[in-house]
């Protein structure tokens, strides 16, 4: 069976199914809070108001529900580090963080009993509003111009299409991006030691085959941890969902593919869609990968069992060497540069060929929809008004850089051109400690941020830069480790990040495509949806340990007649129809 850039022998389906809801758009309106502030430049409109006494801040402490980043964890009750006091100084709000689970999040789903602020799955949405848990924003938009009206689109699609049809505004996307810039941070990749790869040969990664050939490379010259554990150069998890269980995102990168759901995935570049039965779909890619791995002695034998907390201590010990992402490294090269900086995990690029048209660029303009935030409707007008203040602060340049960052005038400011800078004492500090911008509260919040981690600034003086000025090439120079350096030369580029935007070879994914897919679907889709994905949890992990390639086979040829047999056509009907619908509402929304 001929895998991966093949000939598809993708059936060709004719179905008719409702049409996807397309909602009225409607522009942002007015509110209660007549002294709302205008502008939406950086939030230093905001700033000096309240630094000079013309805004009277109530004090609020707002419960809120929220994920933990891994670079910088927060623990959950008050919040009294430099950033959350910055944002009380500016939105009056002290957070009270209650950590995200999704055990906590069905349950409330289910109750109805809500957090003043709550992070929330999109499927749960329009029940909490016909139950009437949830507060719609309308009148309160004007509060928060920096969300409202620098983020037109993302209130059009949240009154369109998570409104239950009153085209109001009840849910709040952050993480959002207008327009597309180079993925600079948590970026998915090939990402290996640099001096074991050069160690290696420093080969070219033309095919998967080339891929594994240097992960056996680098397993041979490392067999063993320091502690006599056996290395492996592939590893993952099954506690993320099936896309993360069944394709490995350096295939998401390379291959230009994502998935829509369990069952099916696009083609970044053209939008094509792709189902189970096309060999080139990224979960068949990624078996055939791990089959072969696993043959090599690559694959650790865990893969499919392990949760991610047992693949992650692995990485820390250094029995996995190979990882798809970049953060998974992120305390390993934390090492290294107090090491010396002589060493580094790198995104290894794959050839720059038409064969690997990597994702390297995304929007993300309806904002991201695993950071999609609900109000209470127990909430009154003190703190509705408080919580929309809050967000129009991490929507804003200022606030969200003061999330990647740290607080304004402690560890960045404006010069006198209205650049955003990092302070003179902060630059010293970093030099002595390179974790002070960790002290200073940065990152700890980054799950609430409302613009995506490596937006560019819309602020004259600073447009076309990150917002999050570590990502900057001029920051990055000053600061590169002879790693870094040795990895430019290798690449002939200026800054590492420009061996991947230098591509010929590369993709834009625009994540508002994915956002117009259903988030919710008919019982009798959803019930064979859920067999489906049960089957191949179990079914993918026994054909990828097969003893052969004959029984490889044989075991693919299998899972394509038991999809039929579990009703997959009539799936992937629907969801191929609701993506077609999709790209056309998209259109509409956004009129790209």
């Amino acid at each position: 069976m001929k895998r991966i850039l093949g000939k598809s022998r993708k059936r060709i389906i004719t179905t008719v199914m409702t049409a996807v809801l397309m909602a009225g758009v409607m522009a942002c309106g007015g509110g209660k809070d007549s002294a709302a502030v205008s502008g939406t430049d950086s939030g230093a409109g905001q700033e000096e108001k309240n630094q000079s006494g013309e805004n009277e801040l109530e004090q609020v402490t707002i419960d809120i529900f929220m994920d933990s980043a891994s670079e910088n964890p927060v623990t959950a009750g008050i919040q009294e580090d430099p950033v959350a006091q910055y944002i009380k100084e500016q939105t009056g709000v002290t957070l009270n963080v209650v950590l995200f689970s999704n055990e906590k999040q069905q349950a409330m789903a289910a109750s109805g009993d809500l957090y003043d602020v709550t992070r929330m799955g999109l499927q749960y949405i329009t029940p909490l509003i016909q139950a009437g848990a949830i507060q719609s924003l309308d009148e309160y938009l004007a509060i928060a111009p920096n969300m409202a009206e620098a983020f037109p689109e993302m209130v059009n699609y949240s009154r369109g299409y998570l409104s239950n049809g009153e085209n109001k505004m009840y849910a709040i996307c952050a993480r959002g991006k207008n327009n597309p810039s180079p993925l600079a941070t948590s970026r998915y990749g090939n990402f290996i030691r640099w001096e074991w790869y050069k160690e290696a040969g420093s080969p070219t990664i033309g095919s998967i085959d080339d891929f594994l050939d240097l992960l056996k490379t680098i397993q041979t010259n490392h067999p063993q941890t320091e502690s006599g554990k056996k290395t492996y150069g592939i590893s993952r998890f099954n506690d993320w969902g099936l896309n993360h269980m069944l394709s490995d995102p350096v295939i998401w990168k390379y291959c230009a593919q994502y998935g829509l759901n369990d069952v099916c995935s696009f083609n970044i570049p053209d939008l094509k869609y792709i189902d189970l039965y096309d060999d080139n779909h990224m979960y068949w890619i990624t078996a055939d990968m791990y089959f072969k791995a696993n043959q090599m002695g690559l694959l650790d034998p865990e893969t499919y069992t392990q949760k991610n907390e047992d693949y992650g201590q692995k990485i820390r010990e250094g029995q996995v060497f190979y990882s798809s992402m970049e953060w998974d490294f992120d305390a390993g090269n934390l090492d290294l540069n107090k090491a010396g900086g002589q060493d580094k995990y790198v995104d290894v690029l794959w050839d720059d060929i038409p064969d690997f048209p990597a994702w390297v660029s995304r929007a993300s303009e309806f904002g991201m929809a695993p950071r999609t935030f609900v109000v209470s409707s127990k909430c009154d007008e003190t703190k509705m008004k408080a919580i929309m203040r809050l967000f129009d602060f991490l929507f804003s340049e200022d606030g969200s850089r003061s999330i990647m960052i740290g607080p304004k005038g402690v560890t960045w400011d404006y010069d006198e051109n209205g650049v955003a800078v990092f302070t003179d004492e902060c630059r010293q500090k970093l030099k002595e400690n390179p974790e002070y911008l960790l002290e200073q509260g940065a990152y700890r919040y980054i799950g609430l941020v409302g613009q995506d981690y490596d937006a560019f600034a819309a602020s004259q003086a600073n447009e076309g830069k990150y917002i999050d000025l570590r990502l900057n090439s001029d920051y990055i120079k000053e600061s590169m480790t002879e790693a870094d350096k040795d990895y430019c030369e290798f690449y002939g580029v200026e800054v590492p990040l420009e061996a991947a935007t230098k591509r010929e070879n590369q993709s834009t994914i625009y994540e508002g495509y994915i956002n117009l897919m259903p988030a919710e679907n008919p019982t009798d889709i959803q019930r064979s949806m859920t067999k489906i994905s049960d089957y191949l949890q179990q079914a993918v992990p026994d054909m990828v340990f097969s003893a052969t390639s004959e029984e490889y086979e044989e075991k693919f040829s299998q899972i394509q007649a038991e999809l039929k047999n579990m009703g997959y056509d009539e799936v992937s009907a629907y969801f191929e129809d609701a993506w077609n619908h999709a790209i056309s509402n998209y259109k509409e929304l956004t009129g790209k």
